[in-house]
Formats: C-alpha cells, structure tokens, sequence
C-alpha cells in the first residue's frame, strides 16, 4: 500500500479520534505519529519518542484498534512502538500487541443519556436492516414494538414479544433496532439489554452472594427488557424460579419484554411449562433464513457500506453458495474489501473463489446435506429414498419430492442442476418444484407449517 494511503487512513482515523478527545491531546500525541505497516492482521504505528510511545499505549491503543475496524473494514492487531533510539527494525518479534481488553481500556466519556444500556451496538437500526421475504414479519412486529407510545400506560399489545430463528438471520440486528428507537425518542426510559448467558451468569452470581435484591433491582425497574438468546436460562430450577419472579414484576408493571431464541418456546426442553406459557402469551414471530434474493441485497448493502465494488456475477457466485448466516456474507465482504484495500486490483470472478474459500461450503458438505434432506423427507412422509429417486408422479410421493427441492434451494448451496441430478430430475423440474412448494405454502399455512418445521429440524441437526 502506498504513504498516500497510509496518509489517508491516518487523517481518517484522526477525524474519528476528534468526536471524543480534544484538539489539543490529538494534536499533541497524533502529530507525528506515523502508520508505517498494514495488512489484515497488524497496523504497526510509530512515534518519535518513549513518552508519546507510553501515553499512546496507556490511553489510546484500544480506541485506536475500534477506529481502525470501523475504517477498514477488518480488525488488525495494534502495535506501537518508538523511533527514540533509531530507526525502527520491524522483524524484531519484541513488540507489544495491543487488543482489546480490560487492562487497556482507556477513560471513556460517561454516558449522557441514561437510558442508553451496555453492551450493545448503535450501528444496527431498522434502516439498514434489509428486508425480504424471510424476515418481514419480524421486522414490522419490531417496528410496531419499537414504535408505541411509552410514555402511555395503555396495555402493549405485542407484549412478550418473541423472535426465533439460527444463529446470524437478523435476530439480534432487530434488538439493536428496537433500542436505537426506543433510546432515541425516549431518553427518560430505563432500557436493560443483555445476552442471555449473561442475564444467567449475573443471577447466578447474585444468588451466591445471597443478594437477589440488587439484581432484581436492576431489572425489574426497566421500562424495556431485552433478553437475546433467551435459552441459557433454561436448566436449572432456582434460576428459572427466580426469572420466573423477574418476568412477572416487569410484565405485570405493563413493561415491554422482548426476547430471542435459536428456537420457539414449545422446543426448549429444559424450559419449565410456566415459562413456556408465558413466553407464549405475546406474539412469536420467526425469522428463516435469507433467500437467494435476500441474500444478493445483503452483500449489495455490505459492499457499499465498505466502498467495495461487486460485480454481479460475483454477488450472484456469493449469494449462491453462502446459504447459512448473514454473518457469513458480511464476513466474505470484509474479506474481499481488505485485499482490495491492501492488495489493490479488481475483484474478479476467479480471485474471490480463491479469497473466501473458508466461506464456501465443499462438495462433500453439500452432499451430506442433500441426503439428510431426503432422509427427513422420507421419514416424515413415511417414504423411501427409491420412492423419491423413483419416476412415480403420484401425489403421495410428487409432493415430498417437490419439498426435497424446496429444502434443497433453502438449506445448501447447490445450484438447480445439481440438485435435479440427486433426485434424478433435470433442471426444469426442479425449478417447477420450487415453484409449486412456494406458492402451497403461500395458500396452505398448515403445509408451510409442515414445510418449516423440516427447515428447524435440518438447521438444528
């Protein structure tokens, strides 16, 4: 990479450094800090002098580290270190790496706005959410949510609401959503978000200590509760006995309770059945994973958000064969900007298979993945596999074998031709099937049931 670029990254990062320290202390520690070395794993800086190298170290290296993720797109390491005693030799492996971690926070601002709660992330809003056919009821029940009048005292009307559905669709993108709007029209509410291992681990903690009453203090005076992966509270008694309380209070207080799982309420087994009432009293939604189309619109929105130009063809290519998580495409596109960012060059067709071969699935993976669709299939249908390979177009078996098509396009990657080659079908075929399973399940809510209850089970497995 050229200085020219090291120049601008540095400007960048000195413009985002000024939103929470003064001119004066970047102007004094950052002047003649210069960013000599960069690629995906490390940004090595270096400053004229031992001091400047402290106070950077002390005070600035985390902060520096989340900046650096923000403008580049990826998380290198930070290494600083002093030009004081001569030029800097940088094969010498004696150099402080610095991450991300308690001992070398520096002093953040307090927060302003109180009902503002930690750990979570202001970068996910119902704006950049992308919407498709998979996830739009979960969206508009959020948006609902997120959109009623707190400062009224009228019964909510989606009150619990719970979201379901794997790991990377969206569901904790559309928590962030919820606190964003709620936070910012509302600056007076109490807003209590917590990822629920570590709700358990904190009430597991304040029950060692015999001291309840601080975490119910807590959280029962929360104006919104957001619990995601609701799930790790599941198991043991007393901790279920003491959520169950927790539950109450707020519910009753007329507070707004939102959760996530990886499941519905019915399907966590170590859930007591009072729970599982009570989570199922409000409204269930549930988010699938992405389709093709969706999944084109996601890497179109990440590329533009990290100035990276995808062909369609390459979109298309992504889109294809990253079927199982969100995360994954944005991880893909990260990938594809830092070695353009670093290596300079057009993304082609050819350097992409190459790039993000961690993301694309192996054809054995996808073919292990063909046949539990089938078992599935056969055994909910009380079918064969020769009955589905077979040439038999009665609708006993033409409708599992339409289902297997379906489940096939939604749960791998495997283009249509592939697909009718594992079920003895050509590639007509299976777009026919397709169509007919989508258009059912449009009119037939019973055998879209039927239908998403094997995604569950194939996801699950």
């Amino acid at each position: 990479m050229a200085d020219l670029d090291f120049e601008s990254i540095k400007s960048i990062l000195i413009e985002k450094m000024l939103e929470n320290n003064s001119s004066t202390s970047i102007n004094l520690w950052f002047g003649d800090l210069r960013l000599v070395s960069l690629d995906i794993d490390e940004a090595i800086f270096v400053s004229p002098t031992d001091l400047k190298k402290k106070i950077l170290t002390q005070r600035y290296a985390v902060e520096i580290a989340d900046h650096l993720t923000d403008i580049l797109g990826f998380e290198p390491a930070v290494t600083i270190h002093s030009s004081e005693h001569g030029d800097v030799d940088f094969t010498h492996k004696d150099l402080v790496e610095f991450k991300k971690s308690e001992e070398n926070l520096s002093p953040k601002k307090e927060e302003e706005k109180i009902n503002v709660p930690e750990n979570y992330s202001s970068e996910y809003t119902f704006e950049n959410f992308i919407v498709g056919s998979s996830n739009k009821m979960a969206h508009s029940v959020a948006l609902a949510v997120a959109s009623q009048n707190y400062d009224s005292n009228e019964i909510k009307p989606y009150n619990p609401l719970f979201i379901y559905g794997n790991s990377g669709v969206g569901k904790t993108h559309l928590l962030y959503a919820i606190v964003n709007h709620i936070s910012k029209n509302y600056h007076n509410k109490s807003i209590k978000y917590v990822k629920g291992e570590e709700f358990a681990n904190q009430l597991f903690e304040y029950m060692g200590k015999h001291n309840t009453k601080e975490f119910r203090e807590k959280y029962r005076n929360a104006d919104v509760l957001l619990i995601d992966d609701i799930h790790f509270v599941a198991g043991k008694a007393s901790l279920q006995e003491e959520f169950f309380n927790t539950f109450n209070a707020i519910y009753e207080s007329n507070k707004q309770i939102i959760f996530t799982s990886d499941r519905p309420p019915n399907e966590i087994k170590t859930l007591q059945d009072r729970l599982k009432t009570r989570f199922m009293s409000g409204i269930i939604v549930d988010i699938q994973l992405p389709d093709f189309d969706l999944r084109c619109a996601i890497l179109k929105q990440k590329s533009l958000l990290h100035n990276l130009s995808l062909p369609p063809a390459v979109i298309s290519f992504l889109a294809e064969n990253i079927t199982t998580s969100i995360r994954q495409l944005e991880g893909a596109v990260k990938k594809l900007g830092a070695i353009q960012l670093l290596e300079g060059g057009d993304i082609t067709f050819e350097r992409v298979k190459n790039s993000v071969k961690e993301f694309l699935p192996t054809r054995d993976t996808e073919a292990k993945k063909m046949d539990d669709i089938i078992l599935a299939v056969c055994n909910k249908f009380k079918l064969t596999r020769e009955d589905i390979m077979s040439t038999k177009r009665t609708k006993e078996i033409a409708v599992p074998r339409h289902i297997c098509v379906y489940l096939a396009r939604t749960c791998t990657a495997l283009s249509q031709s592939q697909i009718g080659k594992a079920i003895n079908r050509d590639r007509t075929t299976v777009i026919s099937s397709e169509t007919y399973v989508k258009d059912e399940m449009a009119k037939n809510p019973s055998f879209a049931m039927e239908v998403e209850d094997l995604i569950r089970e194939l996801n699950i497995s």
